[in-house]
């Protein structure tokens, strides 16, 4: 792994810390510090547009989802919308897949079962630490958004015009 790519994974870890505990301390400074960080990271990198495009979409992608879990009683954050944290965590996944996740482009649903895997547990780590509740009855849903979404998400990552005139 690359130290760039290692740079790059650690910013994710720590966004998503950053992003819980943001939520459960209603300071949204600390996501909003660790995306910038993540962001300021990949700012010269030749997938910038796409990681551009990426981070949008998995936001937009990440409210609807959360937003959908929530009414459906999957999730409570204590709101009626899924709140701006955790769409910032969304964000930050997104600005890993080409970078400290782009070994899984190759094989995307591969990618998609670890995320169906993993998801489910932040969930319910984060219920841990006082962010979210989580009905256990619905994370199979939940898993298996993840798994369509992030398998998607490689996918696009994979084929985005900028990476393959770079190859």
């Amino acid at each position: 792994m690359s130290r760039e790519h290692l740079l790059n994974a650690l910013l994710f870890q720590l966004n998503w810390f950053a992003c819980v505990l943001g939520g459960v301390h209603d300071q949204l400074i600390w996501p909003l510090l660790t995306l910038s960080l993540m962001f300021a990271q990949i700012a010269r990198s030749q997938f910038l547009h796409c990681d551009i495009f990426l981070a949008l979409g998995a936001a937009l992608v990440g409210l609807i989802l959360d937003t959908f879990w929530v009414q459906l009683g999957i999730l409570d954050y204590g709101t009626e919308l899924a709140p701006i944290w955790i769409v910032m965590m969304w964000m930050g996944a997104a600005l890993s897949l080409n970078h400290s996740l782009s070994w899984l482009q190759a094989q995307p649903m591969l990618g998609g079962i670890l995320a169906a895997m993993v998801a489910p547990l932040c969930y319910l780590s984060g219920e841990s630490l006082g962010a979210v509740s989580v009905d256990n009855s619905g994370l199979p849903i939940v898993a298996v958004s993840w798994l369509v979404v992030f398998a998607l998400a490689l996918r696009f990552a994979a084929g985005h015009p900028k990476k393959q005139a770079a190859n």
